[in-house]
């Protein structure tokens, strides 16, 4: 098994405890693919069914790593942006109508958008794109799944019931075209993080391209400038170090504490819990929510709750209410995604002194093991229609490559910047958005696809440094996910209910209204209704993907 992989959650706990809830699986480190990251391992289906990893060189960073996990950094942007592709993909003229969602605010429509129509003439064919937001998305894919008349690219988020069976009536199977080396034909899916890929995988096919994501999942984001203010280390070396860290920063008559939540995903790594399941060498599986080590950190979170650490509205209140609380000082932890670090230097750009890291939870004791939840290495991926005509295939695919053109090209800047001059102007090297730009760039094209990630903060290296260091750091910690690859129709289409019993319980305990020694039971009448299931099929499944 490999060092890095993704989480996928499907015991999450919803709303404010969604963040300290059951996150998703547990296993034994192990290699990772030469400059594609990590994958399934052990050398089975997967080995030669996954894209032939393939990274583009042009355009070197001024921080790099030998983790090929880990993200590049660039102080600014490459310059000259060179082109990396022959031209416009789309030779027929026929329009390519795209369904996708957004977490963003609709963009104008394609005869205002500057940068719209000239991505359209960039591609050489009109981007028929149709979304909705993602909370809405749901329902809108159940919806034209249901109908008849499917766009050319849908995106398909999670996993759905009957969802082997849903791809192959549906979707083109993309394995003839993407397998192996036979994606060196779309350099720049070739140059798309391995693991990526894993989450387009069913039945031993490919069903789509993926939109790639960091490995770095969760973050304990920190008000650095504030813990040096008192003198705090940036990275405690046990649990006992990390709560009078907490108690240092608490002062509830200034209205201050260290916590806008209950900070549970951090007491479960720091109790060796990563995630839902754990596999052995033998392909057995255990949901980790029946280890001691989990009920320890449900204790341990409860504790510091008592403490009084926590702002004692936290777990009632909204992300954005949370956030708000870091930037203002009145908390010095936020807990969140990766892909939200850069919205904070906005925010905080009229702050004195303003600097974010991110904090990795400790090992229980100094000197232990540190464990770190690994991230979702794609979003999603975007599925193709069947096609009656193979050519038309072909340039779908050529437009589907196009749009994940590298960082530092100049495709990547029509993607994301538009037309200079109109929707961007260049600071030095680096494209910035104009106020026109800033809601034509709205557009959802990067959920289509996109580029391998990649770390820069444009006129701020000490970010680009930290965002990198944490990412250094962390990644080597990361356990992987032994579920990524793999479907169990139990735990998508029949076990919505107990999972709501349990998390229900969990929250419950955190909010100190039952006792902890009531997770036991809780646990058992999961496992009693669907999570034996579960195991058994996670397991057929493991062994089928691994030989």
């Amino acid at each position: 098994m490999s060092v890095s992989l993704s989480r996928r959650s499907f015991l999450g706990v919803s709303g404010a405890l969604g963040a300290m809830g059951l996150v998703a699986a547990c296993s034994s480190p192990g290699g990772s693919t030469p400059g594609g990251g990590s994958t399934t391992g052990g050398g089975g289906a997967t080995a030669g069914l996954l894209p032939t990893y393939q990274a583009f060189e042009g355009f070197p960073p001024d921080l790099g790593s030998s983790n090929p996990d880990v993200s590049p950094g660039y102080f600014s942007y490459p310059a000259p942006p060179t082109a990396v592709t022959g031209g416009a993909p789309a030779t027929s003229g026929q329009a390519i109508r795209a369904l996708t969602f957004t977490y963003d605010p609709v963009a104008p429509e394609m005869g205002s958008n500057a940068l719209w129509q000239n991505l359209n003439e960039a591609l050489g064919a009109e981007l028929d794109l149709e979304y909705t937001p993602s909370a809405d998305y749901s329902a809108r894919f159940a919806t034209t799944i249901a109908g008849n008349d499917l766009p050319d690219l849908v995106a398909v988020q999670g996993q759905h019931q009957q969802m082997p069976a849903m791809l192959a009536a549906k979707f083109t199977d993309l394995t003839e075209h993407l397998s192996g080396d036979a994606v060196l034909d779309y350099p720049n899916l070739a140059a798309l993080p391995t693991p990526s890929w894993l989450g387009s995988v069913y039945d031993g096919k490919i069903w789509g391209v993926p939109v790639p994501r960091s490995l770095i999942g969760t973050v304990l984001y920190t008000r650095a400038d504030i813990l040096e203010e008192h003198g705090l280390s940036l990275q405690p070396e046990s649990l006992e170090e990390f709560i009078e860290m907490a108690k240092a920063l608490t002062d509830e008559r200034a209205g201050r504490w260290a916590f806008g939540q209950t900070p549970f995903s951090q007491m479960l790594e720091v109790n060796g819990i990563a995630n839902a399941w754990s596999v052995d060498d033998s392909g057995v599986f255990t949901h980790n929510g029946t280890r001691p080590e989990y009920e320890q950190a449900l204790a341990d979170a409860v504790a510091l709750a008592e403490a009084g650490v926590v702002h004692p509205d936290g777990n009632a209140a909204q992300n954005t209410q949370r956030n708000e609380w870091m930037m203002a000082g009145i908390t010095a932890f936020q807990i969140g995604g990766y892909a939200g670090w850069p919205k904070f230097y906005i925010q905080g750009a009229s702050i004195d002194g303003f600097r974010l890291t991110g904090m990795l939870s400790p090992a229980r004791e100094a000197g232990g093991t540190m464990v770190r939840t690994a991230g979702n290495p794609s979003s999603h991926f975007s599925a193709i229609a069947k096609q009656d005509d193979p050519e038309r295939l072909l340039e779908i695919l050529r437009v589907l490559d196009w749009l994940a053109a590298p960082f530092g090209s100049s495709e990547y800047i029509t993607r994301r910047f538009g037309v200079e001059g109109e929707t961007y102007n260049l600071d030095g090297p680096d494209p910035v958005l104009t106020s026109a730009g800033v809601n034509q760039a709205t557009l959802p094209v990067r959920y289509i696809t996109e580029n391998s990630p990649v770390i820069w903060e444009s006129q701020n290296e000490q970010a680009v440094h930290d965002q990198f260091d944490h990412q250094e750091t962390g990644l080597q910690y990361t356990i992987p996910n032994p579920t990524v690859g793999l479907y169990s129709e139990t735990a998508v289409s029949n076990a919505a209910s107990a999972q709501q019993a349990l998390s229900a319980t969990q929250g419950e305990i955190l909010l100190g209204n039952q006792p902890v020694t009531d997770w036991g039971p809780a646990v058992e009448a999961y496992m009693s209704a669907v999570g034996t299931t579960i195991k058994a099929e996670y397991e057929e499944a493991w062994a089928e993907l691994n030989g």
